[in-house]
This record gives C-alpha cells, sequence and structure tokens, in this order.
C-alpha cells in the first residue's frame, strides 16, 4: 500500500513545484505583492513628495532681500526661489555676466512657474511681510 502512495506524493510535488516556477516567470498571473514579487516596481506615488530643487538669485547687496524676515523667506520659498547673497569682495565671486544669465534662467523659469507678474506680486508680499515685522521705518 505504502508503494501506492509514493508515485502519487512524487507527482503532486513534481506539479506543484511547476506551478511555482511558472508563477515566477510571468507566465501565470499570481496575486503578490511588492515584498514577495521579484518584478515589482515602487509606486512613485506612494514614495512621499518629490524633493524641490532650490533655485537661487545671485546679489550682491542685501537691498531688498529682507534677510532674516521669517515671513518674507517662506514668500520667496513658496515661490520658489531663495536669495543668494554674494559680496563683491569675496574670492568665489562669479563673474557679473555669469551671475546675470543664472538670474536671467532663475527668474525664466519662475516666470512660467509663476506666472506673469511674479515679481509685483512678490514686491507686494515684501511690503506686507516687512509692514508686519516691523522692519518699515518712516
Amino acid at each position: 500500500m505504502r508503494l501506492v502512495y509514493f508515485p502519487v506524493i512524487m507527482l503532486f510535488f513534481l506539479f506543484s513545484h511547476r506551478g511555482l516556477t511558472q508563477s515566477i516567470n510571468g507566465e501565470e498571473s499570481v496575486t503578490s505583492t511588492q515584498a514577495t514579487d521579484i518584478r515589482a516596481r515602487p509606486d512613485a506615488r506612494k514614495q512621499g513628495p518629490k524633493k524641490k530643487k532650490k533655485r537661487y538669485i545671485i546679489r550682491s547687496e542685501t537691498q531688498g532681500t529682507l534677510i532674516g524676515n521669517k515671513c518674507f523667506e517662506e514668500v520667496t520659498r513658496k515661490f520658489g526661489f531663495e536669495y543668494l547673497i554674494v559680496p563683491e569682495g569675496i574670492p568665489p565671486k562669479p563673474k557679473k555676466f555669469s551671475r546675470s544669465m543664472h538670474n536671467f534662467g532663475v527668474k525664466t523659469v519662475l516666470f512660467f512657474k509663476n506666472g506673469p507678474g511674479w515679481q509685483i506680486r512678490l514686491r507686494k508680499k515684501y511690503k506686507q511681510c516687512r509692514y508686519q515685522y516691523g522692519d518699515y521705518v518712516g
């Protein structure tokens, strides 16, 4: 009697092994998760927000930037840039032409991102933040 069960059990193992190899090769669809599927690709929407690339407008003077004013710094981050102050006497100073070309590129990107008139809206927020934090004298 035991000899009859042995071939049946062997056939069962052969067919079950064949089914596992087919599901791994993709011939059969088997419900699986990213943790168990070899071909799984992470879903970009579930990975969290993308890190935004910081854009800098290079200035040689601090006039009109309100450095240290948290309100205005938050406004510039929402607009998609930050001011970078590089004084004239510092050695890694970019040349005037390269600095203006860099700023032109950043302002062009901001034009398409924030729409025409973004500088007017920025100036309005500048005045509000300046008055709100007491940076306004006069």
